[in-house]
């Protein structure tokens, strides 16, 4: 990276958290706006469970469970969230801070979800999200022979032409932003080891760690990840076939190890909760709504319709579409694509309850980087003006909008535009 670069990425993640650090103060915790409320505090609920309480609910503060928006729960005297553990992991550094700040501070009071391990939840998000953005700059620059000016066009129209923006710094305490870098990760090490011909020891540590993590954060991307890394597989298979193993023995077990620790933990978590090791927190939610699946709903309605609040996805279909005759495998990204919208859509809940656009496929702009970035990489001439025009137009427009949105669609109809547009009014003063 040149000296500019490391400048631009410094500036980007203050700016993210001052972005964050700025929304969140204008409210107070412990409601539906702070960081530490309803689905965030069931996947923060990990640490304070056993650092302060012992796994004991009798230990609980006081209404902390009504306080949080019941991102949790008590039942049969356990403390119960549905949520996996792979965000508390992601978090655990910095919620570590947060209860050495309230240490030496003497703060006592409602341990674990003090002001700082609500700040905590900024500072995490920011930081990973900006890694994630670094992985996919890196790539771009290292691997896909991106020129430095296309490869920030990719990651600011990812941050800014999508929800990322949103769940790294609204809804800071989701599952989403930890993913998207994971993934990133998993993608950036699979082409280092293209490049080099050749897999290490530390690619083994790496890639262990980051599949273990990608189970814990959200199991189903384990389904999902399926479809980009067979492209990316396919279409360097002539080179893949040449990698050569430089790994010790006794690494495969370091790296097995590494991985079994964030897979123990959730195990470990299951057992005390449910009784067995392998269980399901939605038992009782379901894809119920598999016979009346609505993709056009799902992709379009201003009811976190994927398509209109993530207009970056619509270069992975142009870029398909230049593809479609001379690179076989890009088809893949459609049915990826496709699989994860019919996979939400038949989900009970197919919006996926509050959000900004369709979260589900928040953490899949990480492997979509590529699609986006080859129809980037073509551009020339006056198309590359207008659509830069258009992306910072666009960018603008997405960022009042998901300024003003309040944290859930409350118009009476999924289709209520009028709704929808009134996130685009200016409710600044000039």
């Amino acid at each position: 990276m040149r000296v500019l670069d490391k400048f631009i990425f410094v500036i980007l993640f203050f700016s993210l958290l001052f972005i964050s650090l700025n929304r969140h103060s204008r409210h107070a915790n412990f409601n539906y706006h702070s960081q530490l409320f309803a689905d965030k505090a069931g996947y923060h609920i990990y640490f304070p469970a056993y650092f302060y309480y012992a796994m004991d609910p009798k230990n609980l503060p006081d209404s902390i469970i009504n306080k949080t928006g019941q991102g949790f729960s008590i039942k049969n005297d356990k403390i119960i969230t549905k949520y996996p553990i792979g965000v508390a992991i992601c978090q655990f550094p910095f919620s570590s801070i947060a209860a050495i700040a309230d240490y030496f501070l003497d703060n006592h009071t409602n341990r674990g979800f003090t002001n700082y391990h609500h700040i905590a939840l900024n500072w995490a998000t920011a930081v990973w999200g900006s890694i994630g953005l670094l992985l996919i700059f890196l790539s771009a620059i290292r691997f896909w022979g991106f020129s430095y000016g296309q490869s920030y066009m990719l990651i600011f129209g990812i941050l800014f032409l999508s929800n990322l923006l949103y769940y790294t710094t609204r809804d800071c305490g989701m599952s989403h932003a930890y993913s998207f870098t994971v993934f990133a990760g998993i993608q950036y090490l699979i082409y280092g080891c293209i490049k080099k011909q050749t897999i290490q020891n530390k690619d083994v540590y790496v890639g262990f760690i980051l599949g273990s993590l990608l189970i814990v954060l959200r199991p189903l991307n384990g389904v999902f990840v399926i479809f980009p890394l067979s492209y990316i597989i396919a279409s360097n298979w002539i080179i893949i076939k040449k990698i050569t193993l430089d790994v010790a023995n006794r690494n495969w077990l370091v790296g097995t190890m590494l991985a079994a620790f964030p897979i123990g933990l959730q195990l470990a978590y299951n057992y005390y909760a449910y009784g067995k090791p392998f269980a399901d927190g939605y038992e009782n939610e379901s894809f119920s709504n598999i016979k009346r699946i609505d993709l056009i709903k799902l992709w379009f309605s201003p009811n976190n319709g994927a398509l209109l609040y993530s207009p970056i996805l619509i270069l992975v279909f142009i870029s398909i579409f230049q593809a479609w005759k001379t690179d076989t495998f890009i088809r893949v990204y459609f049915i990826y694509f496709l699989v994860i919208s019919v996979t939400y859509a038949s989900w009970w809940s197919p919006e996926l309850g509050c959000g900004f656009g369709h979260r589900g496929f928040t953490e899949h702009l990480a492997f979509f980087a590529l699609p986006i970035g080859m129809y980037i990489h073509k551009m020339s001439g006056i198309t590359t003006r207008v659509i830069q025009a258009s992306m910072i137009i666009g960018g603008i427009l997405l960022f009042l909008c998901q300024w003003n949105f309040d944290g859930c669609w409350q118009a009476q109809s999924d289709w209520d535009w009028t709704a929808y547009v009134d996130f685009f009014t200016l409710k600044i003063v000039f």
